[in-house]
């Protein structure tokens, strides 16, 4: 930690944080498998949490299988991960990276990460790479060959899910949010103060329809690395495992407050869908997203990545294993009777 302090975190030498985080060390070659040992330690949040934050795995894992891909015009279009273990500052991760497959379009990579004090198992990884995952270039090789007469084979066509309604509501006053640092400071988050009021009307029945706003953006500066493009999904990846889950509160009515360290939560899974390159993860992202589900003490999430345009860039899939506290939930549903019983005057009167 003392490495990752003086050489990432130091002001006076200020470098690209996601770059130098993600970093790993080639260690060999061993036919389809290479052997990586990351840079620096995956770190915790914050210094008094559990294991370790959850997007530093992703965000070197991820980096990790890049390194292995060596094809220049690769990016990442999904990649599907496990937390296995909780993770620990008191060594660097060892990264063994299978090479699944490598085609025309498409490079597959399976990661375990080890942590190298224990040599134990913490953290698993899939990532897919797909050649020229760009929207606007394969736009603009279509109008060259159309313009040209050459044969074309496949016409660029597409639809994404529009954000939902707070973002016009919020998107042009972002200034005027409460906004707070976290993660070592390695994160900006921009909340909606709804999120910390109790909801209004609330019926637990529409519990997983409530859909919810956050804006994010990384605290790093780019053009002190080397690959803005890789940077800028490094970035994402990092904190698209951040805040989110903390606001299953707001789902069931509660506001975000003090007490919402009293919910336990770890992430069991975490899936990412990059579905285009033309972002900027150290500018505002917005944040839609749903917990469509809590049962067996399990949290399953859609969260989807927006730019300030409104274009959709991502989207994470995530399960959680977690548990309510009992003073949480007989508030919930005391919020969700008084609704019902509200609902029943107003049945009653109509019937008069």
């Amino acid at each position: 930690m003392d490495k990752l302090k003086k050489e990432v975190y130091n002001e006076d030498n200020p470098v690209a944080k996601m770059e130098a985080k993600a970093s790993v060390r080639f260690i060999r070659d061993e036919g389809n498998k290479v052997i990586y040992e990351g840079v620096y330690p995956v770190e915790p949040f914050r210094e008094d949490a559990r294991g370790t934050y959850g997007g530093d795995f992703i965000t070197q894992g991820l980096n990790a299988c890049w390194e292995s891909v060596g094809r220049g015009t690769f990016q990442p279009h999904s990649l599907h991960s496990y937390f296995v273990k909780p993770g620990s500052v008191e060594s660097n991760l060892r990264w063994e990276i299978l090479k699944i497959s490598d085609s025309r379009n498409f490079s597959n990579r399976l990661a375990l990460a080890y942590q190298i004090h224990t040599n134990q198992l913490v953290f698993t990884l899939q990532a897919s790479f797909t050649k020229e995952n760009d929207l606007n270039k394969k736009e603009e090789d279509y109008l060259k060959l159309l313009s040209s007469g050459g044969e074309i084979k496949a016409i660029p066509f597409h639809f994404k899910r529009s954000p939902n309604k707070r973002f016009f509501k919020y998107k042009d006053q972002i200034d005027d949010l409460m906004y707070f640092e976290h993660t070592n400071n390695n994160i900006a988050h921009a909340v909606p103060l709804e999120i910390f009021q109790y909801t209004k009307n609330f019926n637990m029945k529409d519990a997983g329809n409530e859909e919810l706003a956050l804006f994010v953006k990384v605290l790093d500066d780019y053009s002190l690395g080397k690959d803005q493009t890789r940077q800028s999904f490094l970035g994402l990846a990092f904190e698209s495992d951040a805040l989110w889950l903390a606001t299953l509160v707001k789902a069931i009515g509660l506001p975000l407050g003090a007490d919402d360290k009293d919910f336990f939560r770890v992430s069991l899974d975490h899936s990412l869908y990059f579905h285009d390159l033309n972002f900027d993860s150290s500018k505002w992202l917005y944040l839609d997203y749903r917990f469509l589900s809590m049962g067996n003490n399990r949290i399953l999430a859609v969260v989807n990545f927006y730019t300030l345009e409104g274009k959709a860039i991502a989207t994470a899939v995530q399960e959680a294993y977690g548990f309510l506290p009992k003073q949480m939930i007989e508030r919930s549903r005391k919020l969700h009777e008084k609704y019902n019983s509200a609902r029943n005057e107003v049945t009653e009167s109509a019937k008069l």
